[in-house]
């Protein structure tokens, strides 16, 4: 989808103050030295008691709509995005953000469709403000505490390593920092199994046992009929094409782009899933930068975003490509064009 008159005016993060490394993890017998030398994570921040996914994603919005300048009422929509628990159960977080940020009487709507959840909101709500001009703005959110027993960040799942913090971004018909030239999205439901477990339940967290998110795939590849080589190819093409079709809808080719920024993936992830597979410049990338924080839920790329505002200096002109993907399986990636230093960078 091209956009004619869509823009980022404001962008939040939040991160907690408590550092955990991957050191101390090995040293408590929760990680070990041949995943920290094959997946290449460094630390991860921890939220505080108390700190929650939407607690957090209040102060990163709050952060993004005093720098967008906008007013509460320009705002037409708020989604919330997350992965894992929220801190209560059978609950609205995003209408909690909402309150605590916007107020006012727009809709607030979560959208979950695993590490992409933040990215498919972002295309939600471009759809929505462009298509209702009265309300020209609308907050994009995301926050996930990862916490046991339910999850071990460092041991429920084989590469990745899961981080605490939160994002926001505003976006706004009406002008910004930045122009969205193009974003899209591709599914590929046919990668759903990857992620199922074998059994249904009847309630969440049902024997009380930390989640194992390897489990589905192993138990998936185990069905005679599965075909790995099939899955990599598919899970290749919905990278490929993402950014395929954005590039063109952009106008613009990846030599055009000075900053790709993809989520905080393991290092053999990355390398051959992303740099080799598309010929990515590493050095564009926040990649190395992030290996502090892990994977922060469904907002590294809004992490990263503002990490090159604050420290890379980008110019009016200059294009970053944001690609994101979740299980699903869904791939959303955007362009964006950057049209001011704001007054905020660095701050």
């Amino acid at each position: 989808m091209r956009w004619d008159n869509l823009y980022l005016a404001g962008i939040g993060t939040y991160l907690p103050e408590q550092v955990e490394t991957v050191d101390e993890a090995i040293a408590a017998g929760r990680y070990t030295a041949e995943k920290k030398a094959m997946n290449g994570y460094r630390s991860v921040r921890v939220a505080a008691p108390g700190e929650t996914g939407p607690t957090m994603a209040v102060h990163a919005a709050r952060q993004a709509v005093a720098r967008s300048g906008l007013a509460t009422e320009d705002f037409g929509l708020l989604v919330h995005s997350y992965i894992g628990h929220q801190g209560l159960d059978v609950w609205t977080p995003a209408s909690y953000v909402q309150r605590e940020t916007i107020g006012g009487a727009a809709p607030s709507f979560e959208v979950k469709q695993g590490c992409n959840g933040f990215m498919a909101g972002l295309e939600a709500a471009a759809s929505h403000i462009t298509a209702r001009p009265e309300a020209p703005a609308a907050l994009v959110t995301g926050g996930d505490a990862f916490r046991m027993p339910f999850l071990d960040r460092w041991a429920s799942h084989e590469q990745n390593v899961d981080g605490d913090g939160a994002g926001a971004l505003v976006l706004s018909s009406r002008g910004g920092f930045a122009r969205v030239r193009a974003t899209c999205s591709i599914g590929d439901p046919s990668l759903e199994p990857l992620g199922r477990h074998n059994e249904w339940t009847d309630t969440p967290f049902p024997d009380g046992r930390t989640l194992s998110l390897d489990t589905s795939l192993r138990d998936y590849m185990q069905n005679e009929e599965a075909d790995l080589d099939e899955v990599v190819e598919r899970i290749s093409n919905g990278v490929q094409q993402s950014l395929k079709q954005v590039l063109h809808e952009a106008g613009a080719d990846l030599s055009d782009i000075r900053f790709f920024l993809h989520q905080q993936l393991a290092e053999t992830i990355a390398v051959h899933g992303l740099y080799n597979l598309l010929g990515v410049d590493r050095a564009s990338t926040t990649f190395d930068w992030g290996k502090d924080l892990g994977m922060v839920g469904t907002v590294d790329l809004v992490l990263a975003l503002d990490h090159v505002i604050a420290t890379r200096n980008p110019q009016p002109g200059d294009l970053a490509v944001l690609q994101g993907a979740g299980a699903g399986y869904v791939w959303t990636t955007a362009v964006i064009e950057f049209l001011e230093t704001p007054a905020w960078a660095g701050n």
